[in-house]
């Protein structure tokens, strides 16, 4: 028994919401690179913001496909020690854990086998929770593309068609590395409020099993 959760589900699925709720509202512990949660890691946040703004999006150009993964790494790193760390708590939850890193780089062109294996070795969670939103409504909740970054669309420039197919990709990729784990998808096209209610009773199904 790991002990922890991952919520899992593509971009604009209202993840950051929900993980803000279980921890403001119902004491979970969350492990994300998110800024609220980096305070007492500043080294990982400005890896973060750097990596999206200027590793990924000159990948190729300015930078190596290998060492554009290479500071990734660190980032992953980090949610593995945080989980860790959190070892004794009760109610932990991580943002993604690697799974969603780890299928975006793979779909958008950024390989390295021995550094994705690695990841797969780290302890794995009692269970996943889902959030599946169509790339439609996604798109619609980016603000019509406004508040997209590189890593979020295919191509090099943010257009409808390129992040619509990125999101429908990343769903079968993000099911398929979750598949051999206890697996609940939930609707996130639904309102905020019933989102949580079915996230905090799966997590309750989960804690007592």
């Amino acid at each position: 028994m790991t002990g922890f959760w991952t919520l899992l589900g593509p971009d604009f699925s209202g993840k950051s919401t929900v993980l803000n709720r279980l921890h403001t509202e119902h004491d979970w512990h969350v492990v994300s690179y998110d800024d609220r949660y980096l305070e007492s890691a500043p080294l990982i946040r400005r890896l973060r913001e750097m990596w999206i703004a200027d590793a990924f999006a000159w990948s190729g150009r300015r930078y190596t496909p290998e060492l554009v993964l290479a500071v990734l790494h660190p980032i992953v790193l980090h949610l593995r020690d945080e989980l860790a760390r959190a070892a004794d708590l009760e109610r932990v939850v991580v943002d993604s854990y690697y799974y969603k890193l780890l299928s975006k780089c793979a779909l958008l062109g950024l390989e390295d086998s021995e550094m994705f294996a690695a990841w797969r070795s780290f302890p794995q969670p009692e269970g996943v929770i889902y959030l599946d939103v169509s790339p439609e409504t996604a798109w619609q909740r980016s603000e019509g593309g406004l508040r997209i970054n590189p890593f979020e669309h295919f191509g090099a420039r943010p257009t409808r068609d390129g992040f619509l197919r990125l999101q429908g990709e990343l769903r079968g990729a993000l099911l398929k590395e979750a598949s051999e784990l206890p697996l609940t998808v939930l609707d996130a096209d639904a309102p905020p409020r019933t989102v949580l209610d079915q996230v905090l009773a799966a997590l309750g199904t989960r804690a007592e099993r």
